[in-house]
């Protein structure tokens, strides 16, 4: 599905903006390519891994837990 789950900026994306960096300086500082940071920004895409979301966290420096958004993990559940 390629829909966008709602208009609200994921938790990436504010945390990102507050710092002042911008998603390619994410990028690199996380080693997460920009197109799946965009993926994820615009909903099209999850994390694949809970270690890219560590990556990303730790570039941000928070905790993962700070990146996540459990009304999406319902929304979208993992197919086994």
């Amino acid at each position: 599905m390629n829909e966008k789950t709602n208009d609200n900026p994921i938790k990436i994306e504010i945390l990102r903006k507050k710092q002042g960096i911008s998603r390619s300086e994410l990028s690199r500082r996380s080693g997460v390519p920009i197109r799946t940071l965009e993926g994820w920004s615009s909903r099209v895409r999850l994390p694949r891994d809970v270690y890219q979301l560590l990556k990303v966290a730790k570039a941000l420096d928070c905790q993962i837990e700070d990146l996540i958004e459990p009304e999406l993990a319902e929304k979208n559940p993992i197919d086994e």
